[in-house]
């Protein structure tokens, strides 16, 4: 079923929501738009701390429940819209789809919170509004947010629950050149790392999801380490018996809107809920999860390789640029150049690599200046200005 959701994805994307920042207006005629569809109930559960509301959107009639939340980091919304797309999904008139929704509604009860950290969205902010990072908040709950989000799924003690995320765009695939599009993670319940019950039901649907997503994405998969974290709600709902499946959205080259990822989001979750329906991830076992390689960071956006550092052009290193992104206003993003480091850089990959060998030194580089503008010159002639890559963003 994982292809027939990413085949079909256009004909139940959200059209409304086409980057990953959006204003509250727009979220609210969301809401209101799936208050008035028969299929999903809307409740409004709780509040974040400046009181913004915070909805539970409900499917289906089933005795399996499960659990989905998103954006208990403001940053990270692209599981945000992949959820609004499969609320399209759940809403379509498509009769190729009243098959697989009536599996759905009548094996499972999903229930998902959508928008958890609404303060921290408004901000573009991992952190709530009081600047705790609610992933490191499950023991003392000390965000209300938190206190939601526990009390929540105690009250419904689902057989699985999805941790949605989005992770830094330069991870990479294990010590490699190939970016990390999407990471999985079946959370460890306790220090010795155990494959209890709940987290090998995890593991086998990880499995299922790796399989799957690596036909569309090969060398783009990777998972993260699972030493545990008491204070992570991960291992804090696995440790609960949940299920707990980490699902986290990297980067994807100059997609920085992450709408490919966003499509891989949907049919990932689709192709999940449907399995736990039908009872299919049971066959699997762990073995393709478990042999992913590790998230690590070893990428830079640009590495500049030999290039000169000063006017006589005899001292020459490498130089790694990153982009940096910061809210601009209530609805976008803009975005930077950093110089992250000079030096030996070898140990190092990048998605874009340029030979500065024989440039000219033309300015002066300083280790963590924000830059709009680079240019190097051979024999007068530009060969090569940033903001050609700029260009690429926009």
């Amino acid at each position: 079923m994982f292809h027939f959701f990413f085949d079909n994805y256009l004909t139940y994307k959200e059209a409304r929501i086409q980057k990953r920042r959006f204003d509250e207006n727009t979220w609210q005629e969301l809401v209101q738009a799936w208050s008035n569809s028969p299929l999903l109930h809307v409740e409004q559960i709780g509040e974040t701390f400046e009181k913004r509301a915070i909805h539970e959107i409900t499917f289906g009639q089933g005795p399996i429940q499960v659990i989905a939340w998103s954006q208990m980091h403001g940053d990270e919304a692209t599981a945000t819209m992949a959820l609004c797309d499969i609320f399209n999904f759940i809403n379509s008139n498509n009769p190729s789809f009243s098959e697989i929704r009536e599996i759905l509604h009548q094996n499972l009860t999903i229930h998902f919170i959508p928008y958890l950290n609404g303060d921290g969205a408004a901000r573009w902010t991992r952190e709530t509004a009081l600047g705790i990072d609610m992933n490191r908040d499950a023991q003392n709950r000390y965000s209300p947010e938190a206190q939601l989000l526990s009390d929540w799924a105690d009250r419904i003690k689902p057989t699985f629950a999805f941790n949605l995320h989005d992770q830094n765009r330069l991870y990479s695939v294990g010590n490699s050149a190939h970016q990390t599009h999407i990471a999985f993670l079946a959370t460890a319940a306790d220090e010795a790392g155990t494959w209890t019950e709940s987290r090998l039901r995890a593991g086998k649907l990880a499995n299922r999801l790796t399989r799957f997503t690596q036909e569309i994405i090969p060398n783009k998969v990777a998972k993260w380490t699972d030493e545990f974290n008491a204070r992570a709600f991960g291992d804090t709902f696995q440790q609960r018996g949940y299920g707990l499946l980490l699902l986290e959205s990297g980067g994807a080259g100059w997609d920085l809107e992450k709408q490919s990822l966003r499509q891989l989001n949907a049919a990932i979750l689709l192709d999940a809920f449907y399995s736990v329906a039908t009872g299919n991830y049971q066959q699997e076992r762990t073995d393709i999860y478990e042999a992913l390689e590790t998230n690590e960071r070893q990428i830079f956006d640009i590495k500049l390789i030999q290039a000169p550092l000063e006017p006589t052009g005899k001292i020459r290193a490498d130089i790694g640029i990153n982009l940096k992104e910061t809210a601009s206003d209530k609805t976008n993003i803009q975005y930077s150049w950093s110089i992250e480091e000079i030096g030996n850089l070898a140990y190092m990959h990048e998605l874009n690599t340029v030979d500065a060998s024989q440039f000219d030194y033309n300015q002066t580089i300083n280790l963590g200046e924000e830059i709009s503008d680079l240019i190097f010159k051979k024999g007068g002639e530009t060969t090569f200005d940033l903001r050609t890559f700029t260009a690429k963003i926009k």
